[in-house]
């Protein structure tokens, strides 16, 4: 099966006043942590290897390794600089036997989406990535991905209120989508336009999903509502 990078090296900036300096992806979630959450989702569908991405904090995510009850398909790579996160992937290929293709995930977003399926659609069209797409109320935090029969054709700014697909924060990649980037760069600013200018980035839709994004309070707040009482 094919390896998983979860990225978690951000210093949680916008959680910091209820998170007291914790990675966003080591915060409390009912009795047990988001990362918790995340990594019951990833193994149950049987994925290789996972690597975490972290740069922020590292000790506090190799003392939960050591106690993870999956410990042994856990490896933990530390940014020495913070990289953005197409850096951040490319890091983890130079220092790790990931194979290809390998499933990306932000360490902050939680979703529906069936990474089976995923893999299956990535596997029936010629694309270099996929993103995975989810339908939101209000796009305004967002930006909008637009796309036609599986094909992203562009993204949309922020600050467009409305209905809208957004990235859902899962994504497929060959290693060769890094070949021409090094040092730190964006997935979204810099790797995506380019894919999209080459035909090569496709969107996998995940309907009626309940998408929520962990990096602000509110939804933090939300996340821990819809998860009280889980041990």
């Amino acid at each position: 099966m094919n390896d998983v990078i979860i990225l978690a090296g951000g210093f949680g900036t916008r959680l910091k006043s209820v998170s007291s300096g914790i990675p966003k992806a080591l915060m409390p979630i009912g009795n047990v942590v988001y990362l918790d959450l995340l990594l019951e989702k990833i193994f149950k569908y049987k994925f290789n290897h996972v690597y975490l991405s972290i740069h922020y904090k590292p000790e506090l995510f190799q003392d939960y390794i050591l106690k993870c009850v999956n410990k042994g398909k856990l490896t933990a790579i530390i940014e020495p600089k913070p990289l953005d996160t197409g850096g951040a992937v490319t890091y983890v290929i130079e220092n790790s036997s990931i194979s290809s293709p390998f499933i990306v995930i932000n360490g902050d977003s939680i979703s529906d989406i069936n990474l089976d399926r995923m893999f299956k659609e990535f596997d029936s069209n010629n694309m270099t990535a996929v993103v995975g797409i989810s339908e939101v109320v209000n796009a305004k935090r967002y930006g909008t991905v637009i796309e036609k029969d599986g094909e992203v054709l562009s993204f949309n700014e922020k600050n467009v209120g409305g209905r809208g697909w957004i990235n859902n924060g899962h994504y497929i990649f060959k290693k060769e989508a890094f070949d021409s980037f090094n040092g730190a760069f964006s997935l979204e600013k810099d790797l995506f336009p380019k894919l999209v200018q080459n035909h090569e980035l496709g969107s996998f839709k995940v309907h009626n999903d309940h998408f929520l994004d962990m990096g602000i309070p509110d939804d933090y707040e939300k996340l821990c509502e819809k998860y009280k009482g889980l041990n």
